[in-house]
């Protein structure tokens, strides 16, 4: 019993030693971020399917932004074989937060936040008033399902648009990080392409008929509100300083210990 406890001492010891008391917060609240948002995709993918099922006028609402774009010739500059998903584009984001470090990984934290609330307020939203979907040939007869995923959405117009809000965080990010970058050229060249690409996306989406241009610009609007509002990223995780030798010295102690002695 003895030897048991002395075991169990000689653990947390060397577990202390290693892992510091701000990288226990820090992954605890990212655990805590990301189990909240994919509670929110759970939660919204249910409801996007039981809005879908109700009865109601199918007939499309007139969108005179759709019709504005139709007139200037708007698909000229819209790429609608675009092989990059919105799915995609949310894998890059993250791998392009992760890769400029600290820093990197402070806006993606505030992303996941901006995300969680940006698509928590949508489901109240869309399943406050039932809005006819812009495809009047889109029918859903279930069964509903919460474990089979419906990322385009089902037949209903889902106001606002979940879509705009991943375009705008990732060229949010795009352009904050991009600060960082020494030559001025990529700089304004990486930002002007990163939102004439959110901007071809959106008209895309409109042209499409995936959504109404009122999602569209709603969406992004909220997303701008949202990150700009201090009190709704409170108590985010913060991101421990050398955060990367932390991890070495958790993960590999003996080459840390190596290191530490040269």
């Amino acid at each position: 019993m003895l030897k048991l406890c002395s075991r169990v001492s000689s653990i947390k010891y060397h577990y202390q030693l290693r892992v510091s008391y701000e990288l226990q917060m820090y992954v605890l609240k990212s655990l805590r971020d990301l189990l909240l948002l994919a509670l929110e995709f759970f939660i919204e993918n249910t409801m996007v399917q039981v809005v879908s099922t109700l009865r109601h006028n199918r007939t499309p609402l007139r969108d005179l932004g759709y019709e504005f774009l139709v007139y200037i010739n708007a698909d000229r500059i819209a790429f609608f074989n675009d092989p990059v998903s919105v799915e995609h584009l949310a894998i890059i984001w993250v791998i392009f937060c992760f890769l400029h470090g600290t820093k990197g990984l402070t806006v993606i934290q505030k992303g996941a936040r901006c995300l969680t609330i940006a698509r928590s307020l949508r489901i109240c939203m869309f399943s406050l008033t039932l809005l006819p979907s812009p495809k009047p040939w889109c029918r859903f007869t279930g069964p509903i399902n919460p474990f089979r995923a419906h990322v385009g959405g089902i037949c209903n117009d889902l106001l606002y648009s979940g879509h705009v809000v991943i375009y705008t965080l990732t060229a949010i990010s795009f352009t904050l990080l991009s600060r960082e970058y020494s030559l001025k050229l990529l700089r304004f060249s990486l930002r002007i392409f990163t939102w004439f690409y959110v901007f071809q996306r959106i008209i895309c989406t409109i042209l499409e008929r995936h959504h109404y241009s009122i999602d569209m610009v709603l969406g992004f609007i909220v997303t701008i509100l949202i990150w700009q509002c201090k009190a709704l990223h409170r108590d985010l995780p913060r991101v421990p300083h050398n955060l990367f030798l932390h991890l070495k010295q958790l993960f590999c102690p003996k080459v840390y210990s190596i290191l530490k002695e040269v």
